[in-house]
């Protein structure tokens, strides 16, 4: 492509790109002064620069542009315009090494410049307008506060890494990558077509030939994400692998950098600062922090936003103080519980019939299948089951999922409805309120128990500090008011961690009475339930849970499990332990399991924790899953009964009406336990650390 060279009309100089020239158009490039103060619409709010869309003549048609005007700047900076160029031939000239690279950004039409010896008085970047334009800032903002979804985030991330990639891959350093400098647009009648990337605001670019990795790195530093989807971004950034150590260094001392010179700003620039801030006074502020809340459909769950280190930064010290008066009021009563408890452990007969639980996905596409699956699991029994209700989806869901709740009482089952809540539940409580007070005044007639909160303990759920359970209750009390019989479950921690448990039943307002503890109890997501996590195995846990119960006199003090799996191998961002976007680089410290472990982990978990006498009733989570299911869903017309669905299949069978008696001796590695029928034969359940329950 041919340079292009300056012009000179009057006290203008002109630079226009090639192709760009008509007769009569450096005339109206030297009018352009005059036409963006006349005719131009600003296209963001005015400050330090002014960006208009203006309609420019240019020979027989008009030619629709954006001209960006620079503001004053010092004279040390015309100094250096005089040998660098200025920041708008600096754009200029990048826009079009960009395009000639393939890389997105706005054609480039002209530079406009007016010089009065070394000072530069007026300098005006035009642009071709790219219509429905948005940007990285603007879409996240929006998918966080109206679509917090893992997929379009994901969709989003990978289209933006794979632009500045390619920027990269030019020769390009942008030097001033923030979101806003991202520009996308998508096609409005294609919702699923794929991003396309035009980068804006590149005068601080250089040109720079195999940009090194710290370099890139470093180029990297202005991008505004939290820092695991910050992670994400610099493996989709590396084509899936984890970046080299010199880009993650340069990059973290760039950002460091750029954080203490953001937070200088005021102190540099405090009459454009107060400006700023008073122009921005009637926005709404964009979610940060605690309030970022994203959930996935694949693995079904919220994923963190924060890494760990960021996620204990963000962490109140309020969380620590309630766990040490919790234990500090029940300490001594709860291990002197605990010890009398584990010493009863199968010395009770335990009846198995309504012992095991379900969860059910509440998913109109696939439900009909589900309930299949379900009759061939349970056979003449009906299993008790459990459905969620999540705050994140709409009303006509919540209504839904009532609707089937409703369904499946009238066909005898036992029905439980866990009531899950996102970060909006606390940001806005009323559509909290609304969601709560629809279940108990279409359930109360006949749920089993409504349990109040989700994984509460885990940020990701959206519950930073324990106090913001308390405000989960508050429309509880008033259902509980109106429905006295109503029964509620809670606070619904998960996996294994006592000083949280504490803590949050040391906030619990003293006026909600809850019937039973409920709990979600992982094996610390290792192996078999019969391994040990510090002092404890299952048997252990579910006695220290029983403790809990009885020191806080819940109703019923023998605690109900309302959720438990094991992570299957091979199942990619499925998987419960995963992340949302899995790198190509071998995974460190695996905790998923084969379909035959996971069979033999749940009959073993299954018989410990019920037969124990400890647990009243185990909800599994959940019957068809791709990444934990006892049904594979990957395909949808063929969905596949894994090993653990025989396994389940044949204990229901075998246990049909039978009551744990004892457990009996067995030689060193083996376990046996023993049932009495209902016709009064014995029937054992035995196993070894390394096979799966057999039946004699």
């Amino acid at each position: 492509m041919t340079e292009p060279a300056w012009q000179t009309r009057g006290p203008w100089r002109i630079l226009i790109a090639s192709g760009r020239d008509r007769p009569g158009f450096d005339e109206t490039l030297s009018r352009l002064p005059f036409l963006v103060e006349k005719e131009a619409a600003p296209l963001v709010r005015p400050g330090r620069h002014r960006v208009d869309r203006l309609l420019l003549p240019c020979g027989d048609a008009t030619m629709d542009a954006v001209v960006k005007s620079y503001g004053a700047q010092a004279a040390w900076r015309d100094r250096l315009a005089l040998r660098r160029g200025s920041k708008a031939e600096r754009a200029f000239r990048t826009a079009l090494a960009l395009r000639d690279a393939g890389v997105g950004t706005p054609a480039p039409i002209a530079v406009v410049e007016r010089w009065e010896g070394p000072r530069l008085r007026d300098s005006r970047l035009v642009s071709a307008f790219v219509p429905r334009l948005t940007s990285f800032r603007d879409e996240l903002e929006r998918l966080y506060a109206e679509a917090p979804r893992c997929a379009p985030l994901m969709d989003l991330l990978q289209a933006v890494a794979g632009a500045v990639r390619a920027l990269h891959d030019a020769g390009i350093l942008h030097r001033d990558l923030g979101n806003q400098n991202i520009a996308l647009q998508r096609d409005p009648d294609e919702p699923g077509a794929p991003w396309k990337v035009l980068f804006l605001d590149l005068n601080r670019a250089r040109q720079v030939p195999d940009p090194t990795p710290a370099q890139r790195g470093a180029d990297l530093a202005r991008l505004d994400l939290p820092s695991d989807f910050r992670r994400v971004f610099h493996a989709m950034y590396h084509h899936g692998h984890s970046p080299p150590p010199d880009f993650t260094r340069a990059e973290q001392r760039a950002r460091a950098a750029f954080d203490r010179h953001t937070a200088l700003r005021p102190l540099r620039h405090p009459l454009r600062e107060a400006r700023l801030r008073r122009a921005r006074a009637g926005d709404p502020p964009p979610l940060r922090g605690r309030d970022i809340w994203i959930w996935d459909d694949r693995s079904a769950q919220a994923i963190p936003a924060y890494a760990p280190r960021d996620r204990r930064r963000l962490l109140p010290a309020a969380n620590v103080t309630a766990a040490l008066r919790g234990i500090a009021r029940t300490g001594l009563a709860l291990r002197r519980r605990h010890r009398q408890l584990l010493a009863q452990s199968f010395q009770a007969p335990v009846p198995f019939d309504g012992a095991i639980g379900m969860t059910l996905d509440a998913d109109p596409a696939a439900w009909s299948r589900q309930l299949a699956f379900l009759d061939q699991l349970q056979g003449e029994q009906k299993l008790p089951l459990l459905l969620r209700l999540y705050h994140h989806q709409n009303p006509d869901a919540w209504h839904w999922t009532l609707d089937q709740a409703l369904n499946l009482h009238r066909r005898g089952h036992s029905v439980a409805l866990a009531l899950v809540q996102d970060r909006r539940a606390i940001r806005e409580p009323k559509g909290w309120r609304q969601m709560v007070t629809l279940a108990f005044d279409r359930a109360h007639t006949f749920a089993d128990f409504f349990e109040i909160g989700h994984a509460v303990n885990r940020s990701k759920w959206g519950i930073w500090d324990f106090r913001e359970y308390a405000r989960l209750l508050d429309p509880v009390r008033s259902s509980l008011i109106q429905y006295p019989d109503a029964r509620i479950t809670g606070p619904a921690c998960i996996d294994f961690e006592p000083h949280a448990l504490a803590a949050l039943l040391e906030v619990i307002p003293p006026d909600i009475r809850f019937h039973a503890l409920s709990h979600h109890l992982y094996v610390d997501r290792r192996g078999a339930p019969e391994n040990r996590q510090g002092a404890h195995d299952t048997v252990s846990k579910c006695a220290l849970l029983r403790a809990f119960a009885r020191v806080h006199a819940f109703a019923d003090d023998r605690p109900l499990i309302t959720e438990v799996n094991w992570p299957l191998a091979g199942t990619g961002p499925w998987s419960p332990v995963t992340s949302p976007y899995e790198t190509l680089d071998p995974r460190q410290n695996d905790p998923s399991v084969s379909e035959d472990a996971y069979a033999a982990y749940m009959a073993r978990y299954l018989l410990l924790a019920i037969a124990s006498g400890h647990i009243a009733r185990v909800y599994w989570w959940r019957l068809a899953a791709r990444g934990f299911g006892l049904v594979d869903d990957t395909d949808p017309a063929a969905w596949r009964p894994r090993p653990a669905f025989t396994a389940l299949q044949t204990m229901l069978r075998q246990l049909r009406g039978a009551a744990f008696s004892r457990k009996p001796d067995a030689p060193d590695g083996e376990v046996a336990l023993e049932f009495t029928r209902p016709d009064g034969s014995p029937l054992t359940a035995r196993w070894t650390l390394d096979t799966p329950p057999v039946w004699d």
